[in-house]
């Protein structure tokens, strides 16, 4: 099965865990999101057979645009013959999903994308101050309420252990 992972590398602040590649500084998404489009064009012929799977990560990329995520989705689709059944993932912070208004939850439920994995990575406040994470544990709750509440059934939540705020028992 082929599958598609198209990194986002666009964040609001940078989380101090993180070893992946992202900027805070958004002032080149557009000229990004452009050379997106021109090498999934370039690169159309690359893939033989349809694509199962599309995986939007980053960075952040719930910080896209409904336009930008409609333009992209025309790109996968004009160079690539998605399955119906694929799964399409999008990451996604707590604090972008709350500070959504509900149609634009209501949006992405309506594009290609049926699985949000949610970057949580704790439920514990000091664990999230630490990590530099922009929301609350509460705010992760009514996150994943919010996406279930939307229709999206294909929710992961991000988790991460072993950091110094937690105890070994």
């Amino acid at each position: 099965m082929a599958g598609i992972y198209i990194h986002f590398p666009f964040c609001k602040q940078a989380c101090h865990y993180c070893n992946f590649h992202f900027s805070t500084n958004g002032q080149f998404t557009d000229a990004y999101l452009k050379a997106l489009e021109n090498e999934l064009h370039t690169r159309r012929d690359y893939l033989t057979g349809n694509v199962g799977t599309v995986y939007i990560g980053g960075g952040t990329p719930s910080l896209m645009s409904t336009e930008a995520l409609d333009n992209l989705f025309e790109r996968l689709n004009g160079s690539h013959t998605i399955e119906e059944e694929a799964e399409v993932t999008l990451e996604a912070n707590p604090d972008d999903l709350n500070t959504f208004r509900g149609d634009h939850l209501q949006y992405l439920r309506g594009t290609q994308i049926n699985r949000l994995s949610i970057g949580v990575q704790s439920f514990q406040d000091a664990d999230l101050k630490f990590m530099n994470r922009a929301h609350s544990s509460e705010e992760a709750l009514n996150a994943l309420k919010k996406a279930k509440s939307v229709g999206f059934d294909n929710i992961t939540a991000d988790l991460i252990y072993g950091t110094p705020t937690l105890s070994d028992k």
